[in-house]
């Protein structure tokens, strides 16, 4: 996992971040290692993507979930740490940004990470 600054403000978990966000266009890849990394790749290229961070870190967690309760071979497997922890950090990275009303009433499409998080997330399924 990577070690992340605070942001602004009080920073707060994700138990106390509770709140619900609904993309309004979910990525329609396939969930596989070249999809992984092609949208790793548009995380770190924010302004040449089709797709918000917020649509790339929703695409993750619907990955990681198509394995939560199932052996993966090892290829997935591997990847699996790194989609956690892309949809981990743009739940910490907008707790750690907006008010809980902010975070129930806001859309966050147009939010973005640093895109250095997504150039070191490829080094790490590269390895």
């Amino acid at each position: 996992m990577l070690n992340r600054p605070a942001g602004t403000g009080q920073k707060r978990t994700l138990k106390d971040a509770t709140f619900m966000m609904i993309s309004t266009s979910v990525i329609g890849l396939p969930f596989t290692r070249a999809s992984a990394e092609l949208l790793l790749q548009h995380g770190a290229n924010p302004d040449a993507t089709p797709y918000s961070h917020k649509q790339i870190a929703e695409w993750c967690d619907r990955f990681w979930c198509q394995y939560i309760d199932i052996d993966a071979e090892d290829e997935i497997e591997k990847l699996l740490p790194v989609l956690t922890d892309v949809e981990t950090q743009w739940d910490l990275y907008l707790a750690n940004k907006y008010s809980i009303e902010e975070l129930h009433s806001g859309s966050f499409d147009d939010e973005r990470m640093p895109a250095e998080w997504f150039v070191e997330w490829l080094d790490q399924i590269k390895k």
